[in-house]
């Protein structure tokens, strides 16, 4: 494996940002989600750069730092679903009305992205993109080699809510789905929540036989 993968946790909604380094490039990172991005700069040396930010989804507990993560890299680019990109600039819609602190982000850094898009990061390393609504229509979910950052659309072994706006609990269960039949033994999740885990230790079950 050529890169390595560093969590921050926002510790108000105990959400995930994973921030990936490579191995060979050591100025290029990127970031999945950017809850605490403070968190994720702040481990930065002077020479690295965040590149690009994936967001899984655009709800306050995954954004609430993109503002600072572009002020202090203009040039990185977000990348998300068209829904999050609306999401993005209506605090309503993100959640960060209701938690005090509303985000609103227009950038010309979006780019939109839909399923199987392929985004190069360094050397032969790749973005799969897999779009996985239910948890909220804008969900994604990023492939990186055998890893899975399914944010909020997967967070093993617990059920996946559906009860925010535009939530579908069918939809929750295709994409459960989706993401068992493209994983295996080899495969990690690495959620929005709680600890990395082995696909094959997820009860599948659990969404599959709702």
């Amino acid at each position: 494996m050529e890169f390595k993968i560093k969590k921050f946790i926002l510790k108000s909604s105990n959400s995930n940002t994973y921030l990936i380094q490579s191995e060979v490039d050591e100025k290029r990172c990127y970031l999945i989600d950017a809850g605490n991005g403070i968190e994720a700069i702040n481990s930065l040396q002077p020479n690295q750069n965040i590149d690009a930010v994936f967001l899984t989804h655009a709800h306050y507990d995954h954004i609430a730092h993109i503002g600072d993560v572009i002020e202090k890299f203009p040039s990185c680019k977000i990348y998300c679903s068209e829904y999050t990109r609306i999401a993005l600039s209506d605090y309503k819609l993100n959640l960060s009305f209701y938690h005090g602190t509303p985000v609103i982000f227009t950038g010309e850094q979006i780019n939109i992205v839909k399923e199987n898009d392929n985004i190069p990061l360094f050397n032969q390393e790749k973005m799969v993109i897999l779009e996985t609504p239910g948890h909220n229509e804008g969900c994604l979910t990023f492939q990186l080699a055998n890893y899975f950052f399914t944010g909020d659309a997967l967070i093993p072994n617990i059920p996946i809510v559906t009860k925010l706006k535009s939530g579908n609990k069918q939809q929750a269960k295709e994409s459960a789905l989706k993401i068992k039949m493209v994983t295996d033994e080899n495969s990690f999740i690495c959620p929005g929540h709680l600890n990395m885990i082995k696909s094959t230790e997820i009860d599948w079950k659990l969404y599959i036989n709702e």
